[in-house]
C-alpha cells in the first residue's frame, strides 16, 4: 500500500473504531474479516504503531487510534456521503443525460420522444454531429448516449448498440424535373462526400454519384435547396416527404428495392442498465 491510504481501508479502520470488533465491521461494510483486518495492517503500517489492542473478548483503540480517528472521521463520512449521492442518481431514471445526434434526426426523430421524459425528472442535453465526432464523444464520456447513422468500424465491444429504426432514402429533384436516369445533373448534398448519395448509387446502379454543385450541413436546408431548384439530392424520406406531399418537389426514381440505412442507439457498455439511459433507449425504439 502507498503512504496514502485509499479510502476503502480508511473506512475499513473508522467502523473497527465505531463497532469495537473486526468481525462486526466486516459485516456492516460487507467485506470478509481477512480484508478488514488487512486493510487495519496496511494503514498501521503508514501510521507506524498500533490502532488498536486486545481488551477483554474484543480490541479497544489505542491513543493512536483515537487520534487518527478524530482526524478523518468529519472527513470520511463526507465523502461517503458524497458517494452515497452520486450513487442514487445513477441508480435513479433522473438526472441529465447527455444526447448526440445529427441536427436533422434530433429534430425529426428525437426531440418528440424525449419530450415526455422530462416529466419523471430527467434533463436532456443535446450535441448536433455527425457520427465520427458522437463516437468519439461517447468514447471520450462527452456523451451518455448518441443516434448513429453509421456504425462500420464502430468497435462493437466497447459499446451498447441497439436499432433504432431504418431511414429511407429518396431521390429528389424540384417539381416539373424529369425523371432521374445517370448522368450529368447538378447535386445538392450534406458534405462533399454526400455518403447518402453514394450509397443510393451504389445500390441502384454501381457507380459514384456525381460531385455536388451546392453543399449545406443541414438537410433540411439540402431539401429546401432542391425545392429552390438548386440541383436534385438524395435525403431520408421523412425529411422531404412534406415537401413531396406539398407538391414542390417530387421523387425522381424508384428502385427495385427501397434503400434503406439503419440507424443506432449507443452508449458505452456497462452503462446501457443505467435507469436514466434505459429510459432514453425505450422511448426512442418504441
Amino acid at each position: 500500500m502507498s503512504t496514502r491510504p485509499e479510502l476503502v481501508a480508511l473506512r475499513s479502520f473508522l467502523s473497527v473504531y465505531r463497532t469495537g470488533g473486526v468481525s462486526r465491521a466486516a459485516e456492516a461494510l460487507h467485506l470478509s474479516q481477512p480484508a478488514v483486518s488487512h486493510h487495519l495492517r496496511a494503514i498501521e503500517s503508514v501510521v507506524g504503531r498500533p490502532l488498536f489492542h486486545r481488551a477483554g473478548r474484543g480490541i479497544a483503540p489505542t491513543e493512536a487510534g483515537h487520534k487518527l480517528a478524530a482526524e478523518i472521521a468529519e472527513h470520511v463520512d463526507a465523502l461517503e456521503g458524497a458517494l452515497d449521492t452520486l450513487r442514487s442518481a445513477a441508480e435513479c431514471a433522473t438526472g441529465p443525460v447527455f444526447l448526440g445526434a445529427p441536427a436533422d434526426l434530433l429534430a425529426g426523430h428525437l426531440i418528440e420522444r424525449l419530450a415526455p421524459l422530462l416529466a419523471t425528472g430527467l434533463t436532456v442535453r443535446c450535441r448536433v454531429g455527425l457520427s465520427p465526432d458522437l463516437l468519439a464523444g461517447l468514447l471520450a464520456d462527452e456523451l451518455d448516449v448518441a443516434l448513429l447513422t453509421k456504425i462500420e468500424g464502430v468497435p462493437s465491444r466497447g459499446l451498447y448498440l441497439v436499432h433504432s429504426h431504418d431511414e429511407e432514402f429518396v431521390l429528389i429533384g424540384r417539381a416539373g424535373e424529369a425523371p432521374y436516369e445517370p448522368g450529368e445533373r447538378p447535386f445538392v448534398g450534406y458534405s462533399e462526400d454526400m455518403p447518402m448519395a453514394r450509397r443510393y448509387f451504389r445500390d441502384c446502379w454501381g457507380t459514384a454519384p456525381p460531385k455536388p454543385v451546392f453543399t449545406v450541413a443541414d438537410m433540411r436546408a439540402v431539401v429546401v435547396a432542391v425545392q429552390a431548384g438548386a440541383g436534385l439530392s438524395v435525403v431520408p424520406r421523412y425529411l422531404a416527404q412534406p415537401a413531396i406531399d406539398a407538391g414542390s418537389v417530387r421523387v425522381l426514381h424508384t428502385p427495385r428495392e427501397p434503400v434503406l440505412n439503419p440507424l443506432h442507439l449507443a452508449a458505452r457498455r456497462g452503462r446501457e442498465h443505467l435507469p436514466r439511459i434505459r429510459a432514453v433507449f425505450a422511448a426512442v425504439t418504441q
